[in-house]
């Protein structure tokens, strides 16, 4: 696991492709608690008045999010071109998340990497995993894109491919 400011210093160093190969084909940034992220949205706001036209509510909560330097950042495993990560609070799991709300083996998230795409599975967990804001049935794939919010439990992460990391960082 690395830190935001971590990862900005790596994509300032290195080329698009070597900051992609370093760490892997995405990552999850891990959202902090949302009282912080309301006051920094608000702070965000009072420095301009105008919001541009199409933001999604997902976009805003992107960009604070990147601002914050010392948030965690998920790279994972290398992955081959079909791969099966786990997520929950098992020190066996590939993306260990120590909250109490986070099951055992909470979700999977599994690599295509033909198709360079990514789903997420619920694996019937007692808090649920969520989908920007929307609850995912059980046992049931879903494709991630680039930007989405995801919820494990009460655990907040953004999925970002590491191509759009790289853009962002270096913005």
């Amino acid at each position: 696991m690395l830190n935001v400011r971590e990862l900005r210093a790596l994509a300032s160093r290195l080329t698009e492709y070597y900051f992609c190969d370093q760490i892997g084909p995405f990552v999850l940034v891990q959202k902090p608690p949302r009282p912080v992220v309301e006051q920094m949205a608000m702070r965000m706001g009072a420095q301009s008045t105008m919001v541009a036209t199409g933001t999604s509510l997902e976009a805003m909560q992107l960009a604070v999010v990147l601002r914050f330097d010392e948030l965690v950042v998920a790279t994972l495993p290398p992955l081959r071109s079909q791969d099966e990560l786990t997520v929950g609070r098992m020190p066996s799991c590939d993306l260990v998340i120590n909250d109490p709300s986070v099951s055992k083996e909470h979700a999977r998230l599994c690599w295509h990497g033909q198709s360079d795409s990514c789903t997420v599975v619920d694996l019937g967990s007692m808090n649920g995993t969520q989908l920007n804001g929307h609850p995912l049935e059980p046992h049931t794939a879903y494709y991630l894109e680039d930007g989405n919010l995801v919820r494990f439990g009460d655990a907040d992460f953004a999925y970002l491919t590491s191509v759009s990391l790289w853009d962002r960082l270096r913005g």
